[in-house]
């Protein structure tokens, strides 16, 4: 380095009595002429670590691809002991146990030609515990859980993605560390690898502000999807409901509700009781409790849902009469009348009448006796079950009007 700034300043003195452009132009030129040099030797190095790479991809594809095909194959569908699995392999009994893959470089390679293999051809036949024991005798494991220590977002993210693809146990260590990363991609990968992998069922990081903070959609399909993974797996779902209590934020907490719903959460309904009294202004959240007990048929809450439909606003109560006609145990009907009858607001009086509509024998015939007895202004409601008119006709609009039926809205 000392020769060349000693021979770039004589270059530069030789042309001290030139003009001062001609000083700029030749120190200009010199310089590219450096970084022409300092770049083509940089692509000879990355071409040479090219070649490198590619040939242990062959050697690792001629030595490890038939062993691991065979692995994600329906042959390998019974339970195979270490000894067998490293036998597919080639590998001798007495270097079980011993680094297989003797540095970073060739595990990274192993892993990726494998994890491309799982997702591109695994079945289903596939045994998943052989599939463990095999990236145990090779140490991806440990080699997978270094990774996600170190300090680049991409790498930790990269290897997570495996850990949750492959299934691995977790180290508490690992996600604590992930749990308390500055990137809340990180944040959320750690969360959900954890829901799915982890035998606990109480998780503790719920019961931070992370969800006040930044819960979003992409939280609830990531959840969802996290939530299915462990079910099929055998693992018992966490308590949804007090999720939903411990948030603080209408979003977070109208998220973990319709969880429920999705997962038929019956036996923690009553755990949302005391949020359904206590949280009024909160009109989402009490229309996705009502909807939840609807769906889950949480018939101890009829009581509660009849006050609630007498004395909530009318954003609410179209949610809580859909409950309530799910339940149709005859103790509601009088309050689906006091619906209809007790406000304005033609969005809400359709749906009290299409809640009677759909309540059974005693609702239809409360329904015909409304009709019998309906005012000229009220008779346009009744057509549109008669007379299948638009929406437009009885005086709503597609977005005030639009409520999908009640089945529609339970089970969709």
């Amino acid at each position: 380095m000392a020769y060349s700034t000693y021979y770039l300043r004589y270059a530069i003195g030789m042309f001290a009595d030139y003009p001062p452009e001609v000083k700029v132009a030749v120190s200009v030129t010199v310089m590219c002429l450096i970084l022409m040099v300092i770049m083509g030797v940089a692509l000879i190095l990355l071409s040479h670590k090219e070649k490198k790479l590619r040939k242990i991809r062959m050697n690792f594809e001629e030595k490890f691809g038939k062993g691991m095909d065979f692995m994600l194959s329906a042959e390998a569908q019974k339970l195979m002991s270490t000894q067998e699995i490293a036998a597919v392999f080639g590998i001798a009994k007495e270097n079980i146990g011993k680094e297989i893959l003797k540095n970073r470089r060739e595990k990274e390679i192993f892993v990726q030609m494998f994890y491309l293999r799982f997702i591109t051809e695994r079945s289903d036949s596939a045994n998943r515990n052989n599939i463990t024991a095999l990236l145990y005798l090779f140490g991806i494991p440990e080699y997978l859980e270094k990774e996600v220590s170190l300090r680049s977002m991409k790498r930790k993210v990269d290897a997570m993605g495996k850990i949750r693809t492959f299934k691995l146990p977790v180290s508490p260590w690992v996600i604590n560390k992930l749990l308390n990363s500055k990137y809340l991609t990180v944040q959320r990968l750690a969360m959900y690898s954890n829901i799915m992998l982890s035998s606990d069922s109480d998780l503790d990081y719920f019961e931070t502000d992370f969800f006040d903070k930044h819960c979003c959609i992409k939280d609830e399909i990531e959840l969802a999807y996290s939530l299915q993974r462990r079910r099929r797996a055998g693992l018992k779902l966490p308590n949804l409901a007090r999720w939903a209590n411990i948030q603080k934020n209408e979003r977070s907490q109208c998220m973990f509700v319709r969880l429920m719903r999705r997962f038929d959460e019956l036996e923690y309904c009553d755990q949302l009781t005391e949020l359904f009294k206590t949280q009024h202004r909160k009109k989402k959240l009490i229309e996705e409790i009502s909807r939840t007990w609807g769906y889950l048929h949480y018939t101890d809450s009829e009581d509660l849902l009849i006050d609630a439909l007498l004395a909530e606003p009318d954003d609410t109560k179209v949610a809580i009469m859909h409950a309530l006609t799910r339940f149709a145990t005859g103790k509601s009907l009088h309050a689906l009348l006091e619906g209809f009858t007790n406000t304005t607001n033609p969005h809400v009086r359709f749906e009290a009448l299409r809640c009677m509509y759909n309540y059974g024998e005693a609702g239809r015939a409360q329904f015909d006796e409304l009709e019998r007895n309906a005012e000229e202004g009220d008779r346009k409601f009744f057509d549109f079950f008669k007379n299948d008119i638009t929406l437009e006709k009885i005086g709503l609009d597609k977005e005030q009007a639009y409520h999908p039926s009640v089945e529609t809205v339970y089970n969709g």
